[in-house]
């Protein structure tokens, strides 16, 4: 098998630059990945074209999905997307989802973090929910995802277990965690939900404190101070996940050149240091595990999201 794919991979090579197209702005969570990715593949040499990476930001990824489906079946165009890839259908936000693109691989899962400006009134999880308790109108959220997204699922499913109403929750959405983060540090909101590797940075400097994850356990390394929400008495669990897809219609020999060139990336001291420094829990899959994953998250996600109201 192993060698059927070596050979089906070098049926096909790029024959110009490589696009790795984001669809947030830079400095978020999915921009972290497609620049990891970039220079993992450039330094190590897996393509013999230049590999760039392109910030298209807009309608919860369907702009990035737009774009490289407007090169249908040509592997030189790539997206790294997150939940909004499913959930935005099952929100009503687009008609696009995962059955218009070509599942490459899933690369990582992370934690979504909670956390609140360093130097306000809100301590710890328990002063949040005593907030939410009194008015969850009053509560301004700042997430990193579309409607029905990463983020807002996460805050909208905290919201439910401290029994108030998700659609109750007055939601700010960002085309980045970095962008949701500096609203925080700016005072705009009264706390962010947001991956784990945009918001360790500000608060190892001291503007914001995280105060919960929604995980069965304590995570480790930088995250090990931080309480789960389930410490806290919120019975909450939730995670995000990256995944590369590209356009509709791929080849089988494109397919197998990125199998190829990601199953090695994904196997580098590169990507491994990138995966401890950034807070990502490793989880590479193939093309071919990816598109079993993926089916298996739109039952999942669709049946959250109408659990919590979110679903249209």
């Amino acid at each position: 098998m192993q060698t059927l794919t070596a050979n089906a991979a070098d049926t096909w090579q790029p024959h110009r630059p490589i696009e790795i197209v984001v669809p947030s702005a830079p400095g978020g969570g999915l921009d972290l990945v497609g620049r990891t990715l970039q220079s993992v593949i450039q330094q190590d040499k897996l393509s013999s074209k230049p590999v760039t990476v392109i910030n298209r930001p807009g309608g919860g990824g369907t702009v990035g999905i737009a774009y490289i489906n407007s090169h249908s079946g040509d592997g030189h165009y790539v997206s790294v997307q997150a939940l909004p890839l499913i959930t935005n259908r099952v929100t009503g936000l687009s008609t696009v989802g995962v059955d218009d693109v070509t599942p490459l691989a899933v690369f990582v899962t992370e934690p979504v973090v909670f956390a609140v400006a360093a130097d306000g009134p809100i301590k710890n999880g328990k002063d949040l929910v005593a907030m939410l308790h009194k008015d969850p109108s009053a509560v301004s959220m700042a997430v990193s995802s579309s409607p029905g997204g990463q983020s807002h699922a996460a805050a909208a499913l905290v919201l439910k277990a401290v029994g108030q109403d998700p659609k109750k929750l007055k939601i700010v959405f960002f085309d980045s965690g970095g962008e949701a983060v500096t609203s925080l540090m700016g005072g705009h909101v009264t706390a962010s939900a947001t991956p784990a590797g945009v918001v360790l940075g500000p608060s190892q400097a001291g503007r914001v404190k995280m105060i919960g994850i929604p995980s069965d356990v304590r995570q480790a390394g930088d995250l090990a101070n931080v309480p789960t929400w389930k410490e806290q008495g919120v019975d909450a669990e939730f995670s995000t996940w990256r995944v590369l897809v590209g356009p509709k219609d791929m080849t089988a020999a494109e397919i197998a050149w990125w199998d190829d060139v990601l199953k090695k990336a994904t196997a580098s001291p590169e990507w491994a240091a990138a995966v401890k420094r950034n807070l990502w829990t490793a989880d590479y899959k193939d093309s071919a595990d990816t598109k079993v994953f993926l089916a298996g998250e739109q039952k999942r996600l669709t049946s959250l999201l109408t659990d919590l109201g979110l679903a249209k």
